[in-house]
């Protein structure tokens, strides 16, 4: 059933994302909150079984941390890693992309490539793996493709812990495993004036914009992004009432 523009209204500015302490409107969708509500691809899922948030970003599942509203930034960490271990990924092995709409890198990443099952003759450094899938993995900042490797992966950290690996604080797993930020762009401007008109923000996934769902008796104004009070005369009943 399609929800009318003053439902729509209601779900979107009233009903919020909630998992354990992750809680959260626009841009986001999931759980209770409909699909207009937020960006497709800023949709949060709930896990019942653990009560945690995940985010699935070009194919790869993340568990969120944390959200940053403020400052738009998530806090995630690749689920297959935490699962599995960065030595036994998800199948195919797969690059984190953090840069497809609407994401952008955090600003405290680096960006490692790691190599599974390189040739001996390499000159990066091998850890060996506990793994029936991979004998061994390398690591490097360096964007490469390492001769003779059966797979490899692009993926960041946060530069603390890439810091930490290479003091020796910090082993390669656990760096791995850590969280990381990724960044997602937004037009708040126009969700601030849709909400300060009386209006709750949505999205429209045909042209990729903000919309703003108007209550009932207001209607869209010459701004998309704002709603004004509607100069239709009351209704009958709505009359008599007041007699």
């Amino acid at each position: 059933m399609i929800s009318s523009p003053s439902q729509l209204y209601e779900k979107c500015r009233d009903v919020v994302f909630k998992c354990r302490n992750i809680s959260n409107r626009y841009p986001f969708s999931g759980g209770d909150r409909e699909p207009e509500c937020g960006h497709p691809n800023l949709e949060l899922r709930c896990d019942d079984f653990t009560n945690t948030t995940k985010i699935e970003i070009v194919g790869i599942k993340y568990k969120v941390l944390d959200i940053h509203h403020e400052i738009r930034i998530l806090i995630i960490a690749r689920e297959d890693f935490i699962n599995n271990g960065s030595y036994r990924p998800q199948i195919p092995i797969q690059d984190s992309i953090l840069n497809s709409e609407p994401f952008v890198p955090g600003p405290r990443n680096t960006n490692l490539t790691l190599l599974y099952d390189c040739q001996s003759s390499s000159s990066l450094r091998i850890f060996p793996c506990n793994s029936s899938n991979n004998n061994n993995v390398s690591i490097t900042t360096d964007n490469i493709h390492g001769d003779g490797c059966s797979a490899n992966a692009r993926v960041p950290v946060l530069q603390s812990c890439w810091g930490r690996f290479r003091n020796k604080t910090l082993d390669l797993e656990e760096a791995l495993e850590t969280r990381f930020e990724v960044q997602w762009e937004e037009d708040m401007e126009a969700c601030w004036k849709c909400n300060a008109s009386g209006g709750g923000c949505g999205f429209n996934d045909s042209n990729y914009q903000t919309v703003c769902y108007c209550p009932s008796r207001f209607e869209s104004s010459s701004d998309p992004n704002e709603c004004h009070q509607s100069h239709l005369p009351p209704s009958s009943a709505y009359t008599k009432k007041q007699q």
